[in-house]
């Protein structure tokens, strides 16, 4: 009886979180990407984009700060220019955008917006 409620319990956050977007990131990158989606690094960690230029992360706007760092990070580790897909799903997300501009334009990331309200 215990498991059966764990198990639901597991199975509700799942879905729950996935309610959240309206696609779930790997829609985006699939959409978008012109490269290698899911390029593996020493380490384990994951490219979602590798094209001849860019190590481009995708990422939801509330998730903005890790989107920074895992495309600095993804960039030195494949000798690309870094590169985020920055997905706003309502006009509210604008403000993660403000946010985020000065820190590409210093940083020298290419930020995209896909505009999904």
């Amino acid at each position: 009886m215990r498991w059966g409620l764990v198990v639901f319990i597991a199975v509700f956050a799942a879905i729950t979180a996935h309610a959240k977007h309206k696609m779930p990131e790997c829609e985006y990158v699939s959409q978008h990407c012109d490269g290698i989606m899911e390029y593996v690094l020493p380490g384990r960690t994951r490219v979602d984009c590798l094209t001849d230029k860019y190590a481009i992360e995708f990422d939801f706007a509330p998730k903005w700060a890790e989107a920074l760092g895992q495309s600095l990070h993804y960039a030195y580790m494949t000798r690309r220019d870094p590169a985020i897909y920055l997905i706003l799903e309502s006009k509210k997300d604008k403000r993660f955008v403000n946010i985020l501009t000065p820190l590409c334009d210093v940083y020298g990331v290419k930020l995209v917006l896909i505009e999904n309200y």
